[in-house]
């Protein structure tokens, strides 16, 4: 992540839109062009408007954010290890447990899910 942080953050929104028109980041942004204008003459923006202008300019919001000063570094990377998995399905733990089998084995997810198959085959045979 990026360690830029902007005092200014119409000097941001400019940076990474590359000193689009107003109407443009508009259009990408979904903040309405009147929206803008006032925020370009005030020379501010709200944490919301930074986030759909990040997401517009395929740019990540929470980045952006810390970009921004709104939130430091280390609250954007506070979700780790075990509270990561809290949050994920168990789906998703198993796709990655099976992600991570296949790298170490040099087998594609494919090739162990049809090993897995034909393991269960031969076990239920017996």
């Amino acid at each position: 992540m990026k360690e830029t942080k902007s005092n200014n953050p119409i000097e941001w929104l400019k940076h990474i839109t590359h000193n689009d028109s107003i109407n443009k980041i508009s259009r990408l942004s979904g903040i309405p062009y009147t929206t803008l204008y006032k925020r370009f003459q005030s020379q501010t923006l709200a944490t919301d408007e930074i986030i759909a202008i990040a997401r517009g300019y395929d740019m990540n919001p929470v980045e952006a954010l810390v970009q921004n000063a709104v939130i430091d570094k280390e609250e954007a990377t506070a979700v780790r290890g075990n509270n990561a998995l809290r949050l994920c399905s168990i789906n998703d733990i198993a796709r990655e447990i099976v992600r991570r089998d296949a790298a170490a084995t040099g087998l594609t997810a494919t090739d162990l899910t049809s090993e897995t198959h034909k393991r269960r085959k031969k076990d239920s045979k017996k």
